[in-house]
């Protein structure tokens, strides 16, 4: 396609793998990004488990990663938060699981309990399996008395191995719908988690590839930040939604899989 890419940015539950089965291509893909000599991150809107967990992961499955080439959306929530508040003391009330808990502990943050009374500087929402009603009355009292609102990120859906269940997308609603504020969302389809990219690879715009299996959130955000796009057929969307998609939904690109990518976009 006569493209010079100097970085990928790679999604991963349905780009690299879906639950803990590694997606047919994919160590492929990587290894000949290796030899090309083409750097590469991966970026996703996954809030439960910390980057290292992320990389653990992905040397599981014979993919080459440290914890500084993997940009969650929980560390862009802290990166975000960082640039708020600096050095200073806050409050904050988490929908949330240990992914972001230790990400924001690396501020001076103190964590509000779903039964205290004190209203929280920042309501933020990740994906919480433990989410009951008394943690959304909580959230809703402090967003509504005032909180800043944040919502990690706003996917509906969340693949796994045996299909779908739901995202953090659901939670930000019901937020939104009972308070009528508006979260502000870090991860994608925000172009903030590819400005941190570009922060830890100095390549223009022009010299990057985003790949991705949403139109909503990796495309949109590529195609947003300037950078090209690639989506795969190996996620959440089907190839009609992808010949429908119009405007900074539509991919530049689109592959089957990992493999055919490589050949349009390397080989």
């Amino acid at each position: 396609m006569g493209l010079e890419i100097e970085l990928v940015c790679l999604d991963l539950d349905g780009v690299i793998y879906r639950g803990d089965v590694l997606i047919d291509g994919a160590r492929f893909f990587i290894q000949k990004l290796i030899e090309r000599g083409v750097e590469y991150l991966f970026v996703t809107n996954s809030t439960l488990f910390s980057r290292e967990f992320y990389a653990r992961k992905l040397r599981k499955l014979g993919i080459p990663a440290t914890k500084d080439m993997v940009i969650t959306a929980a560390y862009a929530t802290y990166k975000y938060v960082e640039m708020r508040e600096g050095t200073s003391a806050f409050s904050a009330f988490l929908l949330a699981e240990r992914g972001l808990r230790r990400e924001l502990s690396r501020l001076n943050c103190r964590f509000l309990k779903p039964t205290s009374s004190e209203r929280a500087d920042y309501v933020i929402v990740a994906l919480d399996r433990r989410i009951t009603y008394g943690k959304l009355c909580k959230a809703t009292w402090d967003i509504m008395d005032g909180a800043v609102f944040i919502g990690v990120n706003n996917d509906a859906l969340w693949p796994v191995e045996n299909g779908f269940m739901p995202g953090v997308g659901v939670f930000v609603s019901a937020l939104e719908t009972a308070t009528g504020r508006k979260a502000y969302i870090v991860g994608k389809p925000n172009t903030f988690m590819l400005e941190l990219a570009r922060e830890k690879v100095k390549v223009p715009p022009s010299r990057i590839l985003m790949v991705g299996d949403k139109l909503d959130s990796d495309i949109l955000m590529g195609n947003r930040a300037g950078v090209h796009t690639a989506l795969v057929l190996t996620g959440v969307t089907s190839l009609s939604e992808v010949e429908q998609a119009e405007g900074e939904l539509k991919p530049e690109i689109v592959a089957e899989d990992l493999v055919e990518l490589w050949s349009k976009v390397f080989g």
